[in-house]
């Protein structure tokens, strides 16, 4: 065993100095050093409400009521008299006050909801309602402001409260035909005579409400398609942002592999020299054959590793009939966790369709079968079954089942997700985030068009379930 020693002494010396501990590569090690691995968190959009959108509304509005401030008091410069002006300078003192504590409240609101946007809209068409009631009605020519809150209803929320905004300016303009206290700066045109001031405003109205219809229809379904373009703009963002993510696991792993090869190598070379030292007892002979069979199994396992991440970088793709894609993983995987039993069963009915996938998809399939069994599980069910569309891979566990917050975060396309730090537990989840592994199996199932659902059944345990999409089977 002396001899033993002394290789070991001799082995520390051989080994390069970066070796004696488990190392990343420096290149790719500082995108994870962190600890974080985040996707992109979609921005508030341009087309839905926000606090930038409110804020420019009572921009609007405060530029709307500078300008009715300035008629008042051109009116009052000009009649000298304050009689019938008491009611739109109250009007405008209310909407100035409305306005400036809106803007407050937006500094302290954290998000604006599609009901809260709304609300300020209609406060736009009240408060522009009792304006226009006090200063001459549908004959004030700033009544054409109500197109202004339904062009912003329609660009910003959804079909339903459009049409409530538009149907409550319609019924303020039809409303303001008949009830209207006269304005002294508009009452000329109201003395060119009744009745042609009356086809006046009456062609005035029909131009407003065919004008809200077509803003009303169209700028919601243009709307519409600039906000289904936003969304695939940002799916597009999402899947370069999770594809150069898995291409620099896959580098990590490639890196990692090749600095490995070189201990390794030393080491096996040094078990060899010890095997044929002949001064060395049987236990010490076993010994140094069980270090070889793992040294062995170690440059197996960092070449299939350097393989894979090859493979994935290249693209590179394989058929296989679903079933027996998955009985390969189960049984590679069972053979690495004996304690835990796993039992396979294939429920679809008929030829099982094929699957197309890269290397990485197996290792998916073997992420969630460790998530299960380190739950401290004793017993790990798979399932396969599949349609005419889809093939669903199944792996329950009957373990404690998954927490609250890492099954909310698993409903999440696009949140930031923690991978490594202190929270992690022996399960290989985090506290508030998922483990690196669940994170990349479904990173790899929506690479290859499917998704991951997790879910805790009603008599316990968690279930996983791979989902992708199924191809013909071959004959």
């Amino acid at each position: 065993m002396g001899r033993c020693s002394t290789a070991g002494a001799k082995l520390r010396k051989t080994l390069p100095p970066h070796c004696d501990r488990l190392s990343l590569p420096a290149r790719t090690s500082a995108r994870y050093t962190a600890g974080v691995m985040t996707t992109i968190a979609s921005p508030n959009s341009a087309y839905s409400p926000s606090l930038a959108n409110l804020r420019s509304l009572l921009a609007i509005r405060a530029i709307a009521l500078l300008g009715q401030a300035g008629v008042l008091a051109y009116v009052l410069l000009v009649s000298r008299t304050t009689q019938s002006l008491w009611g739109m300078a109250a009007s405008l003192v209310l909407l100035a006050v409305i306005t400036v504590a809106s803007l407050w409240w937006s500094t302290t609101a954290r998000d604006i909801g599609n009901r809260t946007f709304f609300a300020q809209l209609m406060v736009d068409v009240v408060g522009w309602t009792a304006l226009m009631y006090y200063s001459g009605g549908a004959d004030n020519p700033f009544i054409s402001y109500y197109i202004v809150p339904l062009v912003v209803a329609a660009a910003v929320l959804p079909w339903r409260y459009t049409w409530l905004v538009a149907a409550a300016s319609v019924a303020a303009y039809s409303l303001l035909l008949y009830f209207r206290v006269p304005f002294p700066l508009f009452s000329p045109h109201a003395a060119m005579g009744h009745q042609q001031g009356s086809v006046h405003s009456l062609g005035m109205w029909f131009n407003f409400l065919f004008s809200a219809g077509l803003i009303t229809y169209f700028v919601v379904r243009m709307a519409a398609v600039l906000r289904a373009q936003e969304a695939d703009e940002m799916r597009r963002r999402e899947d370069r942002l999770r594809h150069d993510q898995i291409l620099a696991v896959a580098s990590l792993a490639a890196g990692t592999a090749h600095e490995l090869g070189t201990p390794l190598g030393t080491m096996t070379l040094l078990a060899e020299e010890l095997q044929q030292d002949a001064s060395l007892g049987d236990q010490a002979r076993e010994d140094i054959a069980l270090m070889q069979q793992q040294l062995l199994q170690c440059r197996k396992i960092l070449a299939e590793l350097s393989n894979t991440a090859e493979v994935s970088a290249a693209g590179t793709r394989q058929r296989r009939q679903a079933d027996r894609l998955a009985k390969s993983c189960v049984e590679h995987w069972a053979a690495r966790r004996p304690r835990v039993s796993c039992q396979l069963q294939v429920l679809g009915q008929g030829p099982a369709p094929q699957v197309s996938y890269d290397q990485t998809l197996p290792q998916a399939l073997e992420n969630l079968l460790n998530n299960a069994a380190d739950t401290g599980a004793e017993r790990v069910e798979v399932t396969v079954d599949w349609n005419a569309d889809t093939v669903s891979i199944g792996v329950r566990d009957n373990g404690p089942g998954a927490p609250a917050d890492v099954l909310a975060r698993m409903s999440v396309t696009a949140s930031p997700v923690s991978v490594a730090g202190p929270g992690a537990n022996a399960t290989g989840r985090t506290h508030g985030g998922l483990g690196i592994g669940l994170l990349l199996a479904r990173a790899t199932a929506e690479r290859h068009g499917g998704h991951i659902r997790l879910e805790n059944p009603t008599d316990g345990g968690c279930l996983a379930t791979l989902t992708m999409p199924a191809e013909p089977a071959d004959g």
